[in-house]
């Protein structure tokens, strides 16, 4: 698994790098588009044995490159996401007769990088409607639980029984609103790990997001 991590990962990155490179020698044709997306993560994890969790509601926000190719409807979408991540859930518990419950939340933090192929269909005009996919990279920046008992709020770290990286598939639609040298963009994403958040258990991560933002 940890090589396969590894291996993922410098594809990922090779790949990133290659396009952002591939912008000095493609921005003058307009091929090249920078911009800016953030939005809403409707987040949840899956776990085999445990199905009584809830969704964690964060956001995501982040630089992209928006790669198109010249007479042909497929591009590339790429990025760098501050992503947030994790699962809600209530614990009881009866003591002496008397049932004792307290709200929890796991908090994960994720940087996220996807490659994405974009394939745009519909009538060339300035409204462009597109589909999206490929394979995502994620490297956990923070991971704790956050608990409510009693109007009183405890958080531990549990960094140490996370796994570092999560790796997984996204889809997803979406359309452009070109306007000139600015383009307007809005999409559903919908992204499943294929790895586990924790070590010890088998849990993935499951997140819809929808976003929106421009680029020029």
């Amino acid at each position: 698994m940890k090589n396969m991590k590894k291996i993922t990962l410098s594809i990922l990155l090779t790949s990133l790098f290659l396009f952002i490179g591939m912008s000095g020698l493609s921005q003058a044709q307009g091929l090249v588009n920078f911009g800016i997306k953030g939005g809403v993560n409707i987040a949840n994890i899956s776990f085999d044995d445990f199905d009584d969790n809830s969704s964690r509601t964060g956001f995501t926000i982040g630089a992209i490159v928006d790669i198109g190719i010249p007479m042909f409807p497929v591009g590339l979408e790429t990025g760098l996401y501050y992503s947030q991540k994790g699962t809600t859930f209530d614990i009881s518990e009866t003591v002496e007769g008397m049932t004792l419950t307290a709200d929890a939340t796991i908090k994960l933090d994720y940087l996220k990088i996807p490659v994405l192929a974009k394939v745009n269909f519909g009538p060339p005009g300035p409204f462009s409607p597109h589909f999206v996919a490929g394979p995502y990279a994620g490297f956990i920046l923070n991971a704790e639980t956050e608990s409510s008992f009693l109007g009183e709020t405890f958080t531990e770290d549990i960094s140490d029984d996370v796994e570092s990286m999560d790796f997984g598939l996204m889809v997803g639609l979406g359309a452009d609103l070109n306007l000139m040298v600015t383009k307007i963009s809005i999409q559903g994403r919908y992204s499943f790990g294929l790895t586990d958040v924790f070590e010890d258990d088998s849990s993935k991560n499951r997140v819809l997001s929808i976003v929106a933002g421009f680029s020029f």
